[in-house]
Formats: structure tokens, C-alpha cells, sequence
């Protein structure tokens, strides 16, 4: 444990998060945090789609990635019927598709103690994450429009909008991109997906340390129930992907990254999506808890926690 706390990614975004407490008006612009991980989604997307050309659709890759589409589906509808006796059904089914999806930058992080501890993992792993995202936002969408008097209207417009939202593409395209590099190309995916990519991330975490610390204030009179489900939650999640991972006999290094994928919630593409295909969903509830509660426990004390437990099942 204080290893994981002492790699300097997660050391950077804590010092984001004490700092942006302290020192209240430093405000990062949504624009830079944006646009770093934007970059962050390119390079999974490549890193993915060009393991998948070297590995093949072989029974573990396919096995893996139906894994993540059953997760993506199975959290969100779980998620929903717990939350719909607490939450009103708008708020419910965007927590739900929040929690359903996943985190890239908790993904990347996770990548990162793996290397630091000299854990291997395969890079394919990234295009689990690419397919998880869809069928959680999918499920929201659907969980909402059960409750609508009016439920197909426009819920068509709502899946074409979340299939376009530019987060989704920068990771499908940067998928397609990667599984069709050649030789030459490999220059140009180094520089991308490996040369600069940890500087971006630190950048990125210090950012999104300064906007947890910003956020933290919406959880105020949102109930112990809603904190305990964003704790709770990601620890189920990554149990039930620990049981799988036994299972289906994967190594330590892939485990570690499907548990922390299940156990992830999403601040960027389901809530694009949600804002305006369910404008009166609530995004204190929804960014408040993914960003300010699951986030940093996931990315200080989930992490190495997770990894401990496919070390001890999985060995």
C-alpha cells in the first residue's frame, strides 16, 4: 500500500486534491483537462487496436471482451434497482450508466502501478474498456425511457448521440488506427502511446485532483447511502470480475485491469451523454460521486487493493 501511494501519478493527483482545497481560486480550465484526455483516449485506442492485430481474436481476447460487454450491461441494471428505491427514476438511471461504464484515466493509472511493479498485462486490455463504454450508456438510456410516458420518442436521436460523442470516437477511431498500423507506422505509435504518455497523465491527474477538490462540496446532504454506493459498488464489481477472471484462468496482470474497469464509473462519456438525453438528471449526483468519491478510491486505495486480490486468487 505505500508503494502504490508513493508512485508519483498518484502522489501528483492527491497534491492536485490538497492544493485545489487550499488554495480555492485555482480553477483548471475545462478545456485542458478535456483535451489531455482526449490524448490519454488515442493512445489506449491505438495501444488496443494494435495489440488485436498482433494477438488475433484468439478464445481469450474474445472471451475478455464479452466479459466486459456483460459487465457493462450487468452493472448498470443491477445499479438501477438498488438506486430507483432511493433516487428518483432520471437520477437512478444516470448513476446507474455512470457506474456501468468506466474510468480510461483510473485505467491508465492502473497500467501504470502494473509497470511499476514490474506486472505484465496485454494491451488488448485497452479494447476492453472501448466496449464497455457503449452498453453502459445504452442501459441508461433504456433504464430512463421505461419510466418516460413518451418512452420512444427520441430515444433513437439520444443512441445516435451517444455513439457520436467525441470521447467514444477518439477511442473507437484510435482502435481502428491501431489495429491497422504497419511496421512503418511504429514510430508515430511509440511517440503516442508510450514517449509522452505518462507526462500526459500526470498533468492530467494533477488536473483532475484540483476538480475533485472542487466537486466535493455537491456530495453535501446527498445521504450515506449514495456515499456508501459509490464505495461499495466498485469493491462488488471488481469481486464478481475476480470470480470470472478465475474462471476463465487469466493472469494476474489482465485481472487486475478487468476489476479495476469494473469497478470504475465514468466522468466523461456517460455524463456527455446524459446532460442532454436526461436533462433532468441531477449532475451533482452522478459527476459528484464518480468524480469525488470513486475516482480518488479507487485511483489511491482500489488499485493496489485489487491487485493484491488477483495476486493472492490468481498465484
Amino acid at each position: 500500500m505505500i508503494n502504490a501511494l508513493l508512485n508519483p501519478a498518484l502522489v501528483v493527483f492527491i497534491s492536485g486534491i490538497i492544493l485545489g482545497s487550499i488554495f480555492k481560486r485555482i480553477t483548471p480550465s475545462p478545456v485542458i483537462s478535456k483535451f489531455l484526455g482526449y490524448y490519454l483516449l488515442l493512445g489506449l485506442g491505438l495501444k488496443g487496436g494494435y495489440s488485436l492485430q498482433e494477438t488475433g481474436f484468439i478464445p481469450e481476447v474474445v472471451n475478455i471482451l464479452s466479459l466486459g460487454v456483460f459487465f457493462a450491461l450487468l452493472i448498470p441494471f443491477a445499479s438501477y434497482l438498488y438506486l430507483k428505491n432511493i433516487l428518483n427514476p432520471d437520477d437512478a438511471a444516470a448513476l446507474s450508466g455512470t457506474y456501468g461504464s468506466v474510468s480510461a484515466v483510473t485505467f491508465v493509472t492502473a497500467n501504470t502501478y502494473l509497470v511499476a511493479s514490474a506486472q505484465s498485462f496485454d494491451n488488448y486490455m485497452s479494447a476492453v474498456l472501448v466496449v464497455m463504454e457503449f452498453p453502459a450508456i445504452f442501459m441508461a438510456l433504456f433504464l430512463v425511457s421505461q419510466n418516460s410516458k413518451d418512452a420512444n420518442n427520441g430515444q433513437i436521436e439520444n443512441l445516435k448521440k451517444a455513439f457520436f460523442e467525441i470521447p467514444n470516437n477518439v477511442l473507437v477511431v484510435s482502435l481502428i488506427v491501431g489495429y491497422f498500423l504497419t511496421i512503418q507506422d511504429e514510430r508515430f505509435f511509440s511517440l503516442v502511446s508510450e514517449d509522452i504518455f505518462e507526462y500526459v497523465l500526470i498533468i492530467f491527474l494533477f488536473v483532475m485532483g484540483l476538480r475533485v477538490s472542487k466537486r466535493m462540496s455537491e456530495l453535501s446532504g446527498k445521504g450515506s447511502q449514495l456515499i456508501a454506493f459509490a464505495l461499495i459498488t466498485p469493491i462488488v464489481g471488481s469481486l464478481l470480475a475476480l470470480g470470472f477472471s478465475y474462471y476463465f484462468d487469466l493472469g494476474v496482470g489482465n485481472a487486475t485491469l478487468l476489476m479495476v474497469l469494473t469497478a470504475s464509473a465514468s466522468y466523461i462519456a456517460v455524463p456527455a451523454v446524459v446532460k442532454d438525453a436526461i436533462p433532468n438528471a441531477n449532475p451533482a449526483i452522478y459527476l459528484g460521486l464518480s468524480l469525488g468519491v470513486t475516482f480518488p478510491f479507487n485511483v489511491i486505495f482500489g488499485i493496489p487493493l485489487y491487485n493484491q486480490l488477483a495476486l493472492f486468487v490468481l498465484n
